[in-house]
């Protein structure tokens, strides 16, 4: 069995055409487009190539058998995809010990074996060989040729280089960092034999057991002494083997971390160039990395091997992570602390209303009335008032609805009076909002937002909210807000709504593995704020749904409740409120 080293070199994708390098499952290839096709549908053919070499039947070899029907899976590749004749391909694949190559238009591969170096194919070309322990092979195009220099100078600086393709690599990227080239690319592979390896792994052991019946014979002449010092020997040569194989694995292990670097590498510049304008495609590439360095990461605890390298590796995956998907980590601090006032004071529930919040302890069914500028706090008592579900607010009244009984008043400390009556036709209220004075009931078991307008004195009778035909099912709805147009937010999705018409929106969150726990904006807010607490963190949204950023700190995975004022956004745990800038 053959393994690889390898590295390839790739120029930025340009506006028009798409150049990639790959190496998957024993099957390489660089291809160069220069016209008739954009980026993102570039990549589209690739992840179909992909997906068609990671098959069980791929895999298993049963589908390429000869360098006939390799040819034939390049011909129908390109005859699919319908490439045009602007284009320039090389590529192999290698079954066991047989390497089958395939050049077309400006494709070219060169070969170093033994001490020999040379083009071994291009144009329109196959070929099929034995492959050997240390040969190795350049994947191209006339293109690349020309940029470097030709034919002399890539085989001058390969032997500079000792045939390496990290540091091959690493000196063509310096060599054209600076000048203004068209995209093109290359692929430099280093075949090894891993029987090699072991068979050297076998004399070692072969030494030992020779050395074993060496220290045999020195102890029926020698007796005691000579046995002290032969096990003294044995343990050194032991020793010495092992470390011997270890350091074979430390080397082994390094040479595959770089492999995997240059990968990672590559794919987090594709992700970085790619993500203004498709953001699916930069997650599939950030992934991909991780998955990666994921694989390294177990081989290297399989051989209980330790390689700074991949912390280093895993560093860079985040920070570009983090500034591709704008993914802000932050610090919090502690605003305020009810328990000030009230050592077991215990808050759940949270509503903004101006600069006011309002904060409901359920428990001794009190509500916390605190001036978010002064840091001033009063006490509301509802004792005598029992299983209260909801409290909102509107200027300074204040209302809690109470299942089964109603919606009630409070003002000015007064005693609470009922201002709605329980209505037959109520499900399951799970959430309350006032806008424009009007108060709007959220019935998720009813498929209903229940309206009821504010008159001289008191609220007119309900109606729907929703225009005929335009409600949906809401038994997965938790939350929603209101700016003048309502938005309803479920684990996955956000609907929104204006004069009780469904409108279009599209969100478009850089990653797939969200769970929406509260919506929250206003007439005050240019944004939109998502609370997620599995992932502990914010989404910001603009009122387009357009993504704008990632807010991420460990206080939001605790959170009771939160709320957003000027721009700064607050998170209820219990009796404490904190500040996230």
């Amino acid at each position: 069995m053959f393994d690889l080293n390898f590295s390839f070199y790739l120029e930025k994708q340009k506006k028009e055409g798409f150049f990639y390098v790959l190496v998957e499952n024993n099957f390489f290839l660089c291809l160069e487009i220069y016209s008739g096709i954009n980026e993102f549908e570039g990549y589209k053919i690739i992840d179909d190539l992909k997906d068609i070499i990671k098959t069980k039947t791929f895999r298993n070899k049963y589908l390429i058998n000869s360098l006939f029907e390799f040819d034939n899976f390049i011909f129908n590749f390109i005859k699919k995809n319908n490439l045009s004749s602007n284009f320039s391909l090389s590529s192999g694949y290698l079954k066991e010990n047989i390497l089958y190559v395939k050049t077309i238009n400006k494709g070219q591969i060169y070969i170093k074996k033994n001490n020999n170096f040379g083009c071994l194919i291009k144009d329109d070309n196959i070929a099929s060989g034995i492959i050997s322990n240390g040969d190795f092979f350049i994947f191209t195009s006339s293109n690349f040729l020309n940029l470097i220099g030709g034919e002399d100078k890539i085989k001058q600086e390969l032997e500079i280089c000792n045939y390496n393709p990290q540091k091959i690599t690493e000196k063509i990227s310096l060599f054209l960092k600076n000048k203004n080239n068209n995209a093109s690319a290359c692929l430099f592979i280093e075949f090894f034999n891993k029987k090699i390896i072991s068979k050297k792994e076998e004399n070692i052991k072969e030494t030992e057991n020779k050395k074993n019946l060496f220290f045999n014979d020195i102890k029926n002449s020698r007796k005691k002494l000579t046995i002290f010092t032969a096990i003294f020997i044995f343990f050194i040569l032991v020793w010495s083997t092992f470390t011997g194989i270890n350091r074979k694995n430390k080397l082994l292990i390094d040479k595959r971390i770089n492999q995997s670097k240059e990968i990672i590498l590559q794919k987090l510049q594709m992700a970085e160039e790619v993500s203004f304008l498709n953001n699916q495609r930069a997650l599939i590439l950030i992934e991909e990395s991780k998955n990666e360095l994921e694989s390294i990461k177990k081989e290297s605890e399989k051989l209980n091997i330790k390689n700074k390298k991949i912390e280093e590796i895993d560093k860079i995956i985040k920070e570009t992570e983090n500034e591709i998907f704008k993914t802000r980590k932050t610090s919090f601090q502690e605003f305020f602390d009810l328990s000030l006032d009230n050592k077991d004071a215990l808050g759940e529930k949270i509503y903004l209303n101006s600069n006011i919040v309002y904060i409901f302890d359920k428990k001794k069914n009190l509500i916390y009335k605190f001036f978010l500028e002064k840091k001033s706090l009063e006490k509301i008592d509802l004792k005598e008032t029992k299983s209260i579900s909801l409290i909102f607010s509107n200027d300074e009244k204040i209302f809690f609805y109470i299942k089964n009984l109603g919606i009630y008043q409070i003002n000015n400390l007064e005693k609470p009076i009922k201002i709605i009556e329980n209505d037959k036709d109520w499900g399951e209220i799970i959430d309350v909002f006032v806008y424009n004075n009007n108060l709007y009931l959220l019935d998720k078991e009813k498929d209903e937002i229940w309206k009821y307008i504010k008159t001289s004195d008191s609220f007119s009778q309900k109606i729907s909210y929703f225009n005929k035909g335009e409600s949906i099912d809401l038994s997965e709805i938790n939350s929603f807000s209101i700016d003048g147009s309502i938005y309803l937010s479920s684990k996955k999705n956000i609907y929104k709504y204006i004069s009780g018409k469904r409108e279009s929106f599209n969100f478009n969150l850089p990653l797939s593995d969200f769970n929406f726990n509260k919506i929250f904006t206003n007439k005050d807010l240019e944004k939109i704020y998502l609370l997620d607490k599995l992932r502990g963190a914010v989404y910001i949204l603009s009122k387009t749904g357009d993504y704008i950023e990632q807010v991420s700190s460990e206080i939001f995975s605790k959170a009771d409740d939160f709320f957003v004022y000027k721009e700064k956004i607050y998170v209820l745990i219990k009796n404490k409120i904190y500040k996230i800038d």
